[in-house]
């Protein structure tokens, strides 16, 4: 199954003029367009490469080689391109910026500052962060007592970075 917001490795299934279509193994009718520029040297029915998909400005999902930032689910630093009127959109490594919606920011944000946020799936189905990024925290850490750590304050109206 192809998953929105993740990585994932999946196989060429289709070659076309712009691109290849992608499948997982397991469900080869649920299929995902790689674009032409993003085909590695080489790809061929049968390959296998690792994707990351979202969906592409005009909503379709698309997979793409790029790194982003963050995967659905984790925490990252990401920098406010531009305040528009639904939100603020974030540098997120891919060629779409990640919407950040006014509803999902704890205060307002400027074009240029960073901003802690995790990756969601919105009610439309679309990939969104947000600054509540309590519940995407955990307990579960490598460091031991006494060890020196970088780490970042939040509480809900600020986040420095220390």
């Amino acid at each position: 199954m192809i998953t929105l917001g993740e990585k994932q490795t999946l196989e060429v299934i289709k070659k076309v003029e712009f691109g290849v279509y992608l499948a997982d193994k397991r469900n080869a009718e649920d299929k995902v367009l790689l674009p032409k520029k993003q085909v590695p040297e080489g790809a061929d029915i049968g390959t296998e490469v690792e994707v990351f998909v979202y969906k592409d400005s005009s909503d379709r999902v698309i997979a793409t080689t790029k790194e982003p930032f963050l995967v659905l689910g984790q925490i990252a630093y990401l920098e406010v391109v531009e305040v528009g009127q639904i939100g603020a959109f974030l540098n997120w490594g891919l060629e779409k910026d990640l919407l950040l919606p006014f509803k999902e920011q704890t205060a307002r944000v400027k074009e240029g500052q960073k901003y802690l946020v995790a990756l969601y799936i919105d009610k439309s189905q679309r990939l969104c962060a947000t600054m509540k990024v309590y519940e995407y925290l955990s307990t579960d850490s490598e460091y031991q007592k006494d060890d020196m750590v970088n780490g970042v304050f939040i509480n809900r109206f600020r986040v420095s970075k220390r």
